[in-house]
């Protein structure tokens, strides 16, 4: 059994090839999704995956456990660009739901930026402009701690980023937008640009959030403006980015898992959207309006006089 470490959520898998199937998720492509892992023996185990060679990715059968470890089959070859991406998103739901378990939310559509002494969680849908505001984040010397998927531990009183992905993907068209100065090294074969930042810095220590956005930019916007989220809108909101992997609503070929959400997972779910409806009700907000324009309001925006603790 090969052991994979991410935070406190550690999985077996059983493969014929373990350092084929260690070089394919180590891959720039994998990381795209997977925040990086470790190989480690398991003190604790979350999942077990027994992973069959040939043919077609398919999940055989997926059995889950709210006391022990879930355990998957699964067939087909190891995660690749453009050949079996499919693998790569199962990975990222099987840890998704592995470190639920233990007390973490791997959000989708998320990035986290530390800017001006402050950290902030920026979520949204697929192309409102995350990747192209990181880009202009380390441009400016901003930190960006997650590119993709982010890693949170709900406490009681603040959630903090422990850990996300690090390879960041963005339209080169930023580069005249914008000013961006970010030099890649590869891109894919649509022709976005692809930097790995631990070749930039060495990840960053885990950070408690200070505020967080949802939002919502184009390159064809102007201006910015942050408008409070209030109401239900707030559980409706957080329960889409912190459910949205372990629900199967990042495809992947044939289908995804619709996974169930009882026990620890649920405990963890709904302690994420109580410590945020209680202690963030003035720190949560949308964002409209150009990528830059936007960035600049939120990292000029004055933290609340009420710290959290």
């Amino acid at each position: 059994m090969l052991g994979l470490k991410l935070v406190d959520a550690c999985i077996e898998v059983n493969t014929p090839n373990p350092a084929k199937f260690l070089e394919s998720i180590r891959s720039e492509f994998t990381r795209r999704y997977l925040p990086t892992v470790t190989s480690n023996e398991c003190s604790r185990v979350s999942a077990v995956i027994y992973w069959l060679s040939g043919g077609e990715f398919k999940v055989l059968s997926a059995n889950y456990s709210e006391k022990g470890p879930d355990t998957y089959v699964v067939q087909g070859g190891f995660p690749e660009a453009y050949v079996n991406e499919s693998p790569a998103f199962f990975l990222v739901q099987v840890f998704a739901r592995s470190l639920a378990k233990e007390g973490y939310v791997m959000l989708t559509d998320s990035i986290s930026i530390e800017a001006r002494g402050k950290t902030v969680l920026l979520l949204g849908f697929p192309h409102t402009g995350k990747s192209t505001m990181a880009s202009i984040a380390i441009s400016l010397g901003y930190t960006v701690y997650s590119t993709e998927n982010t890693v949170v531990k709900p406490e009681e009183r603040r959630i903090r980023v422990v850990a996300g992905t690090r390879v960041l993907v963005y339209d080169p068209r930023v580069r005249e937008l914008y000013g961006v100065t970010l030099e890649s090294a590869t891109r894919t074969k649509h022709g976005y640009e692809v930097i790995d930042l631990d070749e930039v810095a060495p990840p960053p220590s885990s950070q408690p959030v200070d505020e967080i956005y949802v939002i919502y930019t184009s390159f064809n916007s102007y201006g910015a403006s942050l408008v409070p989220i209030k109401g239900r809108k707030v559980e409706k909101t957080l329960w889409y980015f912190a459910t949205s992997l372990l629900k199967g609503m990042d495809y992947y070929y044939p289908q995804p898992l619709d996974m169930p959400l009882t026990g620890p997972v649920a405990n963890t779910i709904h302690q994420f959207i109580k410590t945020i409806r209680e202690n963030y009700v003035d720190r949560f907000y949308e964002a409209f309006g150009s990528p830059l324009e936007v960035l600049k309001a939120i990292t000029s925006q004055r933290l609340p006089s009420k710290p959290l603790a």
